[in-house]
């Protein structure tokens, strides 16, 4: 069984491999972070997802956001997904059900359809703030939700932080927590 995270909260620390070798941590650590969970190379919503991030990292990195991208995907499949699609940003793979579960995501098994053999997470993404809590997150049961729109998501980080000088209980508000 799943867990909901909530906005407001910890986000739990997730250990991952990334392309090109090494190991992160999902959760952030000192800046902001946006972390897209996508279901995996062989899904075309999720490809524009990537490029979509991998065309506002300028964007992004104005903000002071680091981003990455997180799948079930196997470390060869990873790994030429983002030579195929020039990823200019860390991408992890091998994300587990049990990490899947404890994300809060959805799981789906692979169907007859797709070029997938592992079970693997429905969208999502997360900002989170330095200090690890979840600022924004959205959560999806289906291949077309839970997708980023950073000029969305940079409109509104944006806004809450120029209110926050005026209104500094902006900078800790949390929309929906209840």
């Amino acid at each position: 069984m799943s867990i909901k995270l909530v906005p407001g909260s910890a986000f739990p620390s997730t250990k991952v491999s990334l392309v090109g070798g090494g190991e992160t941590d999902l959760a952030a650590a000192g800046k902001y972070k946006l972390v897209v969970v996508f279901r995996g190379a062989f899904c075309p919503f999720c490809i524009g997802t990537i490029a979509h991030v991998n065309e506002r990292l300028d964007k992004l990195a104005a903000a002071d956001i680091d981003v990455i991208a997180v799948s079930a995907d196997t470390q060869d499949v990873a790994e030429k997904f983002v030579a195929d699609k020039a990823v200019k940003f860390p991408i992890a793979f091998g994300l587990t059900v049990p990490a899947i579960r404890a994300l809060g995501l959805y799981v789906s098994s692979p169907t007859n359809y797709i070029s997938q053999t592992q079970q693997f997470s429905e969208p999502a993404f997360f900002l989170l703030t330095p200090d690890n809590k979840i600022k924004y997150a959205a959560v999806a049961s289906f291949p077309m939700g839970g997708r980023v729109d950073v000029d969305t998501l940079l409109a509104g980080f944006n806004w809450s932080l120029a209110n926050a000088k005026e209104h500094p209980e902006f900078a800790s508000v949390v929309w929906g927590s209840a």
